[in-house]
């Protein structure tokens, strides 16, 4: 079985349990079961809108239109193939973990993650829904949940980087986390 870790870093020999930049996850080495969930790690993002079908196809879905080249065109990573001496599966379907650090067998440039992400889909490793695609439910779905994370995160009293993403992306859902703030603000 063939183990990945992405990486936008390049020449690693040893992958080192490290601390997710924008998620509250434990310091550990994150790797994977499968080539696209591999390569959509390859660029460091605030979120991965991808999921697992019924019969376990791994699939990405555009929560904005156009995300999937936004996000991923023209940007590079490493995909590294792994050799942990001991790993744990987590709750998420085909993610290992390691507390220890994990010799790399060998790594291969990949130079824009969003043509590979595009080849994986013409392959039937990934499908991929597109923003046009989905349906009103998901839609309002996506639109609730970001609405949600914006204000459980605070972003609306930030200027971070993550809240930019979110007040760019994520229009709708922030005027409507700005107009719950304003209400509950109220007397």
């Amino acid at each position: 079985m063939e183990i990945y870790h992405r990486s936008p870093t390049a020449g690693l020999k040893i992958l080192e349990p490290q601390r997710p930049k924008n998620f509250d996850k434990p310091p550990w080495v994150y790797m994977t079961k499968l080539l696209p969930m591999a390569l959509m790690y390859g660029v460091r993002n605030f979120e991965y809108t991808y999921g697992y079908t019924k019969d376990g196809q791994i699939y990405l879905e555009e929560y904005f239109p156009d995300a999937l080249k936004t996000i991923y065109k023209g940007k590079s990573a490493s995909l590294y193939l792994c050799v942990p001496e001991e790993s744990t599966e987590t709750e998420i379907p085909n993610e290992l973990i390691s507390e220890k650090p994990v010799a790399v067998l060998s790594e291969k440039h990949i130079p824009d993650v969003y043509d590979a992400l595009l080849e994986q889909e013409r392959i039937g490793r990934l499908k991929i829904y597109r923003h046009g695609e989905l349906s009103e439910e998901v839609l309002d779905w996506i639109f609730r949940t970001q609405r949600d994370i914006i204000i459980k995160k605070h972003y609306l009293d930030q200027s971070s980087p993550a809240a930019e993403y979110m007040k760019q992306h994520y229009p709708s859902s922030w005027a409507a986390a700005k107009a719950l703030q304003k209400a509950s603000e109220e007397p």
